[in-house]
């Protein structure tokens, strides 16, 4: 991604990436939990309504991209979901920054 679209100046929203674990309740009956595994700070890109009609019964409906930085605490994957501002969001794609390693754009659907 080119240096002069994203800076860190930008990344001014945090966001918090989450796993599904297994874990047992008081009665040892299994059930899935969300576990946090890192916060980081992004940069947030919602669509404009020119997007948003030629995304129109797409996979891309309705999805928001997150820019990040390439380098954090831990690897980001598809089966993680990521909490902004109280919302729920599965990951849809993740464009890793392979050649400049910098920013790492992930883009992400609201829960329902």
């Amino acid at each position: 991604m080119p240096k002069k679209i994203t800076t860190a100046g930008k990344m001014n929203e945090r966001i918090t990436f989450y796993k599904k674990v297994q874990t047992k309740d008081d009665y040892g009956t299994p059930k899935i939990d969300d576990e946090e595994v890192f916060s980081c700070w992004a940069s947030v890109r919602i669509q404009y309504l020119k997007e948003m009609q030629v995304t129109v019964g797409t996979a891309l409906e309705n999805t928001i991209t997150f820019v990040i930085r390439h380098k954090q605490p831990a690897e980001i994957k598809n089966d993680m979901t990521v909490k902004h501002n109280g919302v729920r969001y599965e990951i849809v794609s993740i464009n890793p920054d392979l050649q400049n390693k910098e920013f790492d754009v992930i883009i992400c659907k609201a829960v329902s």
